[in-house]
């Protein structure tokens, strides 16, 4: 299921105007564009919603609502801010002018899509495949706030147009905002109010005698431990919440980072008094787990875009994402094999025959809280014990990706990792 921001029209978009019948009256309010397009980088259906019962008046037909909207439309995607779509509802219920002419009696009826009914949302629900609870209604009327929370959407209302000041309902919006620009940054604030989850407490034992002194996470590329290119990354994209499990010389790698401030983060360390392998590890972390969270290897080098990968986890409601790649050693590779709709169906353990798919799982996922539950609390390996077992009753999916992507498990990796980085050091960081 997917997520939509539902914005008002008029006031909230373009400017109001008294009874806006023409489309010279159209004037887009200040930094929407941004705005708008700050919410489709996250990942959001932009959906407007809008009652416009000067149809039922008599004062616009149909088609007029439809040029102006189209205009809108228009004049916003030039400027690289697309609308999916508009649902507009042309009704009023009033009945007590003497005056209707008869052909605008169709109009004038009680509705299921007149604001604050959800007619016009459910439309879109239907389309866009919505999940109301992943979804924002942004108005400027106390109506919208209603509609809203109608729905069960989190809801903002904006100091813009009426500013709510109609207190036609007696609602209390989630937000109060300035404009629809501080309302997108609210919004980016709450889809990025995500932790990671570092799972750094591997030997390393292929990399000795590198490892005999130096956790495998600190090893260096380029001058800096592994550990610190993901801090760096993570920190990229707003996760600035990190935790780091681990075991072996653990210490080392809390007297680097200390609580993470030196490097603009918060860390909290999950230390574990024997090795817990990746199931026992993510179970020692769920306390302070509380939403949506990245779950990185410490082992391994990664460029990619966190904005993408977790806006396909959100757009697909899945329990868990896990990160996929085309390998190139797909002979000690669990490989995976996904349907059409990158649903998960099968995992092929190492050793296994030669078989279609080469899309190997890498050690990036995207989970849920709830996956915690379906996690025992003891030493396990959470690919080979629990993964398996989720994918047969529970909607996992797989991202695939050709994005820079390396686990540095065995000296050969870990050399070419590093002269990879040397001569192409942006590409990496």
């Amino acid at each position: 299921m997917y997520r939509a921001v539902f914005l008002d029209r008029d006031g909230v978009i373009n400017e109001e105007v008294n009874l806006l019948t023409e489309i010279k009256q159209v004037k887009i309010l200040p930094n929407v564009v941004k705005a708008i397009k700050i919410l489709k980088d996250l990942g959001f259906y932009i959906i407007v919603i809008t009652n416009q019962p000067q149809v039922a008046r008599g004062l616009l037909r149909e088609s007029d609502v439809r040029n102006i909207n189209n205009y809108i439309k228009k004049l916003l995607s030039r400027k690289g801010a697309k609308i999916d779509a508009i649902y507009y509802c042309p009704h009023h219920p009033e009945k007590h002018h003497q005056d209707i002419k008869p052909e605008l009696l169709k109009y004038r009826i009680e509705c299921d899509c007149r604001k604050p009914n959800i007619g016009m949302l459910k439309k879109a629900e239907k389309k866009f495949n919505l999940n109301f609870k992943e979804c924002y209604f942004i108005g400027d009327k106390s109506v919208d706030i209603q509609t809203g929370k109608n729905a069960g959407c989190k809801t903002i209302l904006l100091k813009t147009g009426y500013g709510g000041k109609d207190k036609k309902y007696d609602v209390e919006p989630d937000f109060v905002c300035d404009d629809l620009y501080e309302a997108s940054k609210i919004i980016e604030k709450e889809v990025k109010k995500i932790k990671a989850v570092i799972i750094a407490g591997g030997r390393g034992e292929r990399l000795r005698p590198l490892t005999d002194t130096l956790p495998k996470p600190m090893l260096p590329i380029g001058g800096k431990p592994i550990l610190e290119h993901q801090i760096e990354l993570l920190k990229k994209y707003g996760v600035k919440d990190i935790i780091i499990c681990g075991y072996y010389l653990f210490d080392k790698i809390k007297k680097y980072f200390s609580d993470g401030k030196k490097f603009g983060v918060n860390i909290i360390y999950c230390e574990e008094k024997e090795p817990l392998d990746t199931g026992g590890a993510l179970k020692n972390a769920q306390p302070f787990i509380t939403n949506t969270s990245f779950v990185l290897y410490g082992d391994t080098m990664l460029n990619m875009d966190l904005n993408k990968l977790l806006a396909f986890h959100k757009n697909k409601g899945g329990l868990l994402t896990v990160v996929l790649h085309e390998t190139d050693h797909p002979e000690d590779s669990d490989l995976v094999e996904i349907d059409k709709n990158n649903r998960i169906i099968k995992i092929y353990k190492k050793p296994h025959k030669k078989i279609k798919t080469n899309l190997a799982k890498s050690s990036v996922y995207v989970l849920e809280k709830k996956i915690f539950n379906l996690i025992p609390s003891k030493r396990h390996s959470f690919h080979s014990t629990d993964l398996p077992k989720i994918i047969k009753k529970y909607r996992v999916y797989g991202y695939v990706t050709n994005e820079f992507l390396k686990d540095v498990g065995t000296f050969d990796r870990y050399e070419m990792i590093n002269k990879i980085y040397l001569s192409k050091q942006k590409s990496l960081i």
